[in-house]
């Protein structure tokens, strides 16, 4: 927990540095986010109707891309467009503060060009390892959901959704520091994985993996909660998950970051010493 106690608290103290980098992506998948189906999913398991789940709606509350909404299929697109490009400013703005103290947006678009190529490669692996993800995780709900003994039914119903969760954060973690490792060290993107993998010990990568874990069952928790709680409030469910997606994006690519000067030993020069 190490890496997001110290991407936290980076993220509370550079909030308004790092909002305009996330706030556009946020918004278009706040928009690409089915909040009916979010709803009507959420309704049947507390009511004990999950008999009546249907493999479409379980697949749109978990996809960005579920390819039954032109409104999901245009925001999901528009926002992986936004986070490419902004991910790649934001990565630039972070390695720049990080390496050598500067706060600032100066020389971060002429970065553009070296990191966008780099950052396109990772979203692009990312966004496919989360859509078959969501994929064989929806069809695993949908037939555990026809089990007729409610006890059991909600044992596995828990053991799948952890279980899956782990794949997906395990899948994730061949690749999260990758893309730091590609812009920081100019490596070509077989190089950079075989040297970050030769520098993670694995206690690293336990520590990345239970982080990652938290983080993202906490997240998913608050836009399931704004789905059942603001399904009928449109405006403000907007509201909520644009910050709720932009808090994710923020901790996910300073931790990578943060993560990566760590086990490659490079000195943080945004941390204050005192001698």
């Amino acid at each position: 927990m190490k890496h997001t106690f110290q991407s936290s608290k980076y993220v509370l103290k550079n909030f308004f540095f790092l909002l305009p980098f996330t706030v556009i992506p946020a918004f278009f998948f706040s928009l690409s986010t089915d909040e009916k189906a979010l709803f009507l999913v959420i309704d049947k398991l507390i009511n004990g109707r999950t008999n009546e789940w249907c493999f479409t709606h379980l697949f749109r509350t978990l996809s960005f891309l579920n390819f039954v909404s032109f409104k999901s299929i245009l925001f999901g697109m528009l926002g992986i467009i936004a986070i490419t490009v902004c991910g790649a400013l934001l990565m630039a703005f972070l390695e720049k503060h990080l390496r050598i103290g500067k706060r600032t947006y100066n020389g971060i678009i002429s970065r553009l060009n070296d990191n966008l190529t780099s950052t396109i490669m990772y979203v692009a692996v990312l966004i496919v390892i989360y859509e078959l993800w969501a994929l064989v995780t929806a069809e695993l709900l949908f037939l555990v959901s026809r089990i007729a003994n409610p006890a059991f039914l909600y044992t596995l119903l828990a053991v799948v959704t952890l279980a899956m969760h782990a794949v997906l954060v395990w899948l994730v973690g061949f690749i999260y520091l990758w893309l730091p490792c590609m812009q920081i060290t100019g490596f070509r993107a077989l190089e950079a994985i075989v040297y970050v993998n030769r520098i993670s010990s694995t206690h690293s990568k336990l520590k990345i993996f239970s982080s990652q874990m938290f983080v993202l069952l906490l997240a998913e928790f608050i836009i399931s909660a704004c789905g059942y709680l603001l399904a009928n409030n449109f405006l403000l469910f907007t509201i909520v998950t644009t910050v709720a997606f932009a808090v994710m994006i923020m901790i996910y690519c300073v931790r990578m970051e943060i993560a990566y000067f760590h086990v490659d030993h490079l000195e943080r020069a945004d941390i204050k010493r005192y001698y």
